[in-house]
């Protein structure tokens, strides 16, 4: 064994050899080589590792070499046992050889060096490792902007890990390339390498910034401000504060149009989702859609003007706007838990999402389904039961197992899109819910961390889109104050961290899942065994954090919306004490802050050509109630809105409506957003 051993192949753990092949062959080669088949290997002098088996098959892996590209003589095309075992061999006698030589010495017995950071490869190492293709692709995408996610080990991931818009990057051996894994299509050697390493190199710069903090780093021209002619999405506004909704999407199609036409033209996919979530709202009130609400159409304006805002400013284009955001990214093998699913009524229609996380990467993302009963079905357990994703894929199955995928593709927010041409691209296998092997910012175990996370991102309208946002899974230490209310229909429990801090659950009765609430009841009463996670939405209320629960992790998997009939379900929900859910709009502020959106949304729903006669009065009354909460820009914004909505009525080519509805949705979402930080702060949650 030499004495300087190679630092890449030992940071080769099985978790990393993994996520370069699948979790089932390396078992294998683990079984293998605690069996005895066993390679034998020499180091030549430029550090290449040639290693043979018994049966005569040669391994030869050179320095900084991916494993993908390693050479194996059993003629495998993907990563083969041999080249697994010879990575898990290689290191356990490396690292036994070097706690010999220290324990000669005297000395602590080693382990693997610690890993450098990613920032510390030269670009000599890049040019050397990723073709120019792939590099000239990266190079592109930094000048053109990018927001990255970086988490180091010292945060509770498994090693130093960049989270691009389109793709994970762990880096297993820091700035050993070589060992670097993306869950894109290349596998390695990709350029998601490239730009996380340029990602790393300008964090490392910034020393103020903890190790155990997640960082946003920005790449690109930061003195760059885009310049963006805003008409057309004032336009398709103005057409929707003159139409309303009251006769659905086609009056104001044409704006539409344009507006996403403008959208496409500057590359900007945010807005695009955006526009397209606006124009399917500004139509489910004419199909009498049950996911219609008013209030939707104020918080869509509200992002579009925050957006519209914030992506001119020097470096935010790409992060706010969604500027140059990859179509589809196509994945290698997939191993996927699923984290809980929630189904939503439409009629005869059903939407259902599942959460799912790549465990080798940690990454969330939502797989979306549309399905439809029968009239007169009762109980929908039967429909769902025989609902397929895919061919060879069954609904029930995936929601409380775990997915094996090949050939899928992740959309720019997080949606997957699994392959259906064949049965054996996709398969599923169950879970145990272990899902403490995973790290914030997707689990929690800490209302602190859950605050600080909030405090470091108080404005989703202005983040990336992602099918995931706001969900998390919750560690708690006990449950308590499990109840029930029978004026609201609804279920809730009193989770509490280690540090006696409180999480809300709640969770009321839908008609389609009408067995949801007695699964909920049963399995945090304790009957069946200790709740170990919950997983769900979170939203903020008076500074108490609140989860719609969509999974509970026990020795099994509970997901509320495929619970099927059980007697004794039904008789724990029966024998809940009652309670009463508090008022989650308590504060002066809180409320009319409320009463401002209600305002808003009768405006955008009716048009103001169509406005109740009241809405004028209302709006003077809501005027005087901001005054008195001293919040006197608003109130000075919403007179600004009362008169231009006059003025529009007076004269409907007058278009300064548009834009006072504009900044005023935005300063008040700006509002809530610092109402829940405030909230926060009173109950000592946030890290000093």
């Amino acid at each position: 064994m030499s004495v300087n051993p190679r630092q890449d192949l030992l940071h080769l753990k099985p978790e990393a050899l993994a996520q370069a092949s699948n979790a089932g062959i390396v078992k294998r080669a683990v079984r293998e080589l605690q069996g005895g088949y066993r390679p034998q290997w020499v180091l030549d002098a430029d550090g290449t590792l040639n290693a043979s088996f018994s049966d005569g098959i040669r391994t030869i892996w050179p320095t900084a070499t991916p494993i993908l590209q390693v050479r194996c003589s059993c003629g495998s095309a993907t990563v083969c046992r041999h080249r697994i075992i010879v990575a898990l061999a290689y290191r356990e006698t490396a690292l036994a050889d070097q706690a010999n030589v220290s324990t000669n010495a005297a000395t602590t017995p080693p382990v693997a060096a610690q890993a450098t950071s990613p920032g510390q490869a030269s670009d000599e190492t890049l040019s050397h490792l990723i073709p120019a293709t792939l590099l000239t692709r990266a190079t592109a995408a930094r000048s053109a902007g990018l927001s990255i996610s970086l988490r180091r080990a010292a945060s509770g991931e498994p090693c130093d890990t960049a989270r691009l818009p389109s793709a994970t990057v762990r880096f297993w051996a820091g700035a050993a390339l070589e060992a670097a894994r993306c869950d894109c299509i290349a596998g390695s050697a990709c350029e998601h390498v490239a730009l996380g390493v340029w990602a790393f190199r300008q964090a490392d710069e910034d020393s103020t910034k903890s190790a155990e903090a997640a960082q946003i780093v920005r790449l690109g021209n930061e003195g760059t401000r885009l310049a963006l002619d805003t008409t057309p999405w004032i336009a398709l506004v103005e057409a929707l504060l003159l139409h309303g909704v009251s006769h659905g999407s086609a009056p104001i199609a044409q704006a539409m149009s344009h507006a996403l036409d403008a959208s496409r033209a500057i590359n900007a996919t945010w807005l695009v989702y955006l526009l397209q979530d606006l124009e399917h709202w500004s139509g489910a009130w004419l199909a009498r859609s049950a996911s219609y609400q008013a209030t939707d159409g104020v918080a869509l304006v509200s992002e579009l003007a925050l957006r519209l805002h914030a992506g001119v400013l020097p470096g935010s284009a790409r992060a706010v706007l969604g500027l140059a955001e990859p179509g589809e990214t196509e994945l290698d093998r997939l191993r996927l838990l699923c984290l809980g699913a929630r189904t939503l009524r439409d009629g005869l229609k059903r939407r259902t999402r599942l959460m799912l996380v790549d465990t080798d990467t940690a990454t969330a993302m939502v797989l979306n389904h549309e399905w439809q009963v029968s009239a007169g079905d009762a109980d929908e357990s039967d429909a769902r039961a025989a609902e397929r994703l895919a061919p060879g894929l069954q609904l029930q199955a995936l929601s409380n197992g775990q997915l094996l995928a090949r050939k899928a593709r992740r959309l720019p927010d997080g949606s997957l899109k699994l392959a259906k041409a064949r049965s054996s691209d996709n398969s599923t296998l169950p879970q145990v819910p272990d899902w403490s092997q995973l790290a914030a910012p997707l689990r929690y175990d800490s209302v602190r961390a859950l605050a600080d996370a909030q405090q470091a991102h108080p404005t989703a309208q202005v983040l990336p889109r992602h099918a995931a946002q706001r969900f998390v899974v919750f560690t708690p230490a006990r449950i308590e104050s499990l109840s029930y209310d029978p004026h609201s229909q609804s279920l809730m429990a009193v989770l509490y961290d280690k540090l006696d801090h409180p999480v809300l659950i709640k969770r009321s009765h839908e008609s389609h899942n009408r067995h949801a609430l007695a699964s909920l009841a049963q399995a945090l009463s304790g009957k069946l065994g200790a709740v170990d996670h919950v997983s769900g939405l979170l939203h903020w209320s008076g500074g108490f954090p609140i989860i719609e629960p969509w999974a509970l992790a026990t020795s099994n998997m509970v997901v509320p919306d495929f619970a099927v009939a059980s007697i004794e379900n039904n008789d724990t929900l029966a024998q809940l004490p009652i309670g009463f859910l508090p008022d989650e709009i308590g504060d002066p502020i809180s409320k009319v802050l409320a009463s401002l959106n209600q305002i808003l949304s009768t405006l955008l729903h009716h048009g103001f050509k169509a406005l109740p006669a009241s809405w004028k009065t209302d709006c003077q009354q809501v005027v005087r109630q901001l005054k008195i909460q001293s919040l006197f820009v608003l109130a000075d914004q919403l007179n600004k809105v009362l008169e231009a909505t006059l003025n529009a009525q007076a004269r409907p080519k007058d278009t300064s409506l548009a834009t006072a509805l504009m900044q005023l949705a935005a300063i008040a979402q700006l509002h809530r957003d610092s109402q829940v930080i405030s909230a926060v702060e009173s109950r000592n949650y946030l890290q000093k």
